[in-house]
């Protein structure tokens, strides 16, 4: 299933539904599961811990990614973080997606 706008474009500005990327963050457990209302928890890498409270409607993926290498995480490594945390959220309806500036 493909989202619309990509989730992997940098462009892109993530966006959380009912609820803020502190309290993602702080929900994840010591197993770096995330426990849902509505269902089963949902396996997270890690880092994702790390990228929650920056997602705020505002910044785009490359916003995110650049705050991210000031704190050590090279850009390959955000990449593959973000891909599997949008990857594992994607049918939560936790995640949404905008389209950022060009």
């Amino acid at each position: 299933m493909q989202l619309s706008p990509d989730p992997l474009n940098p462009a892109t500005v993530p966006r959380l539904s009912d609820t803020t990327g502190i309290a993602l963050a702080m929900a994840m457990t010591a197993t770096h599961q995330l426990p849902l209302e509505s269902g089963s928890p949902v396996q997270l890498p890690p880092q994702a811990r790390g990228i929650f409270p920056l997602i705020d409607g505002v910044n785009t993926v490359a916003d995110i990614a650049a705050r991210l290498e000031t704190r050590g995480v090279e850009a390959d490594q955000f990449r593959d973080v973000w891909r599997k945390t949008v990857q594992a959220l994607a049918h939560t309806g936790l995640l949404q997606f905008t389209q950022g500036r060009s």
